[in-house]
């Protein structure tokens, strides 16, 4: 009963409130959760690589501090079209968004997070297989959470699946990524626990994998109505993370990107039809262009490249991630000006 409550109040949020394109928030109670769990233990290091000059933001990202990546897991963009949750379409309004991204050619789970948060491919990122092999290490370029670390801010991941640990070295062995927990295989743990870290530390960037579309594609076969029904679940835990944020008045200064790692058919994901590679690329926040649909070419590395872009931190040297300026308004005035 409460997660439908939940769900209808934030739908309400993102339909009456004027959002953070304009500069103000609906604020309400934030749920209160259970505490993360402790960070994982895992095996090596990556490899350095060198990394470019900063360049500041444009005029408006300023007001960004905050980036939460969602990966919903198997999501093909034809199933939130055919489902229509209702967050998520209340989202699309406010949003630039694409539903012809693609991930990489090796459209799997943990091949396609490791592009998603670090802006390379399979080749210079090393992240081959799709399983939890701790033996084997880390990722070999720097990611996301490694950008967030050397210019001095915070990041955390919450994850439904182990394998994805090869990606985030926690800072309790020397990583740079200061929460890595998985609380649970579906989303509900997930987000409850990644919520609750995000209002009350305010990372820089947070990464956040729900595994439900994935486990009932793999179950009952991908576009089944099982598979649909997960994704209404995802559609929940997502109203739990956006009502929190805008509660904690954190909406003004935080971009979201929604995406998946891959779609699928039949019970499974090989890259080999566009159904597996397609997936839906969403941002949602300050300066952003509402209800616009891009045109341009995305891949699943222009995630990771996007989120460096917007916090102004350096990008690595070779990193075939772009940013999406598509999804930006071109001269987006100030927020912090507006807020005055």
């Amino acid at each position: 009963m409460r997660s439908s409550v939940v769900r209808r109040n934030v739908v309400a949020l993102l339909l009456a409130c004027t959002l953070p394109a304009a500069g103000l928030g609906c604020h309400r109670k934030a749920d209160k959760t259970a505490p993360p769990s402790p960070p994982a233990p895992v095996a090596a290091a990556p490899r350095p690589v060198e990394a470019a000059a900063p360049k500041p933001p444009a005029q408006g990202r300023a007001a960004i501090k905050h980036v939460v990546i969602i990966s919903e897991d198997g999501l093909r963009p034809d199933a939130l079209t055919g489902v229509k949750p209702p967050v998520h379409e209340a989202i699309l309004k406010r949003a630039a968004y694409s539903l012809k991204a693609k991930t990489i050619r090796r459209a799997s789970t943990l091949p396609s997070h490791a592009a998603m948060l670090s802006g390379f491919d399979i080749k210079e990122h090393g992240l081959f297989w799709n399983s939890w092999h701790p033996e084997r290490g880390y990722i070999h370029v720097p990611t996301v959470f490694d950008a967030a670390k050397a210019s001095g801010g915070e990041s955390a991941a919450f994850m439904g699946k182990r394998k994805l640990e090869h990606i985030a070295r926690p800072v309790a062995s020397g990583g740079s990524v200061d929460v890595v927990s998985r609380p649970g295989y579906f989303c509900k743990k997930v987000v409850e626990e990644a919520t609750k870290y995000f209002v009350e530390k305010k990372p820089e960037i947070e990464f956040i994998h729900f595994s439900d579309p994935d486990d009932l594609g793999h179950s009952d076969g991908w576009m089944s109505n099982p598979q649909l029904e997960s994704i209404k679940s995802t559609d929940k835990c997502l109203a739990t993370l956006v009502d929190a944020v805008a509660a904690a008045g954190l909406d003004r200064e935080t971009l979201f990107i929604i995406s998946a790692d891959h779609g699928g058919h039949g019970h499974n994901h090989d890259g080999k039809i566009p159904e597996d590679r397609l997936i839906p690329w969403i941002a949602w926040g300050p300066g952003i262009r509402q209800g616009h649909q891009i045109e341009a070419d995305i891949s699943t590395t222009d995630t990771a490249a996007t989120a460096l872009w917007v916090l102004g931190y350096p990008a690595p040297k070779g990193m075939i991630g772009k940013p999406v300026l598509e999804a930006f308004e071109p001269d987006p005035p100030s927020l912090a000006a507006k807020a005055k």
